[in-house]
């Protein structure tokens, strides 16, 4: 943020939605790409550095049976 705004009392939502606005566009382009990744482990698949498979279906199997459903790496079924 270039300049620090003081303000005393509480903002209405549009004044807050201005400053978040303000302040995101005062940041440069590596800044924000900086701050719209955030980094987490991902179970199983950071357990080991890297993994090999000799076809691409031995590595859905693989994901189907390891990795948690909401890491979005499961079959899709038509039941």
């Amino acid at each position: 943020m270039s300049k620090v705004i003081y303000r005393i009392g509480r903002l209405s939502e549009d004044e807050e939605i201005e400053l978040n606005f303000m302040d995101g566009l005062s940041r440069s382009v590596e800044e924000r790409i900086k701050l719209g990744f955030i980094p987490m482990k991902l179970p199983v698949i950071d357990d080991e550095p890297y993994r090999i498979f000799n076809t691409m279906q031995e590595y859905r199997d693989w994901a189907d049976k390891n990795l948690p459903e909401w890491l979005g790496y499961k079959k899709i079924r038509d039941d």
